[in-house]
């Protein structure tokens, strides 16, 4: 069996003169020489065709994209209680982040609280309804009427 040369049939110096390589490295030299070379410029003529167009094109600012924010992002949900001093002595403040129904402490996903203050707050109404401030298994009916402070939806 006979072994095939990589580029299969073809000779290798016939390979050699067609591949781009060897136009570049052409290329090259020709420049080179007709930098060092005391000739006139232009003596020395480059193989590839100069497009007048090309030189003269300028990458332009006002094609370019402009930053910007994205659309489709929410802005940032902000604590409610970060500015308020948490006490289990205000009762109203701790009635509005338990349920009416059952007096269970509202959750961080319904409150919109972060978790130091949701955290503190638990712990209040927990101290507030352990020293009879506040009833543990059902809202104080005087607090019912009060404005909700976070966006809790009951249904009617």
């Amino acid at each position: 069996r006979r072994k095939r040369s990589r580029r299969g049939n073809m000779a290798a110096g016939a390979s050699f003169i067609g591949s781009a390589k060897c136009w570049r490295k052409l290329h090259c030299i020709l420049a080179a020489a007709g930098k060092n070379s005391n000739r006139v410029s232009g003596a020395v003529t480059s193989w590839r065709r100069q497009c007048s167009s090309h030189s003269e094109q300028v990458p332009s600012k006002p094609d370019m994209p402009e930053p910007m924010d994205n659309p489709y992002k929410e802005p940032p949900k902000k604590c409610i209680l970060c500015t308020i001093h948490v006490d289990y002595k205000n009762v109203q403040l701790l009635s509005q982040f338990i349920s009416p129904y059952t007096g269970h402490i509202l959750g961080m996903r319904m409150t919109g609280l972060c978790p130091k203050k949701q955290k503190e707050l638990s712990r209040a109404i927990k101290r507030a309804q352990s020293q009879g401030f506040m009833p543990v298994t059902y809202k104080d009916p005087t607090f019912l009427s009060d404005p909700k402070i976070c966006n809790i939806k009951y249904p009617e």
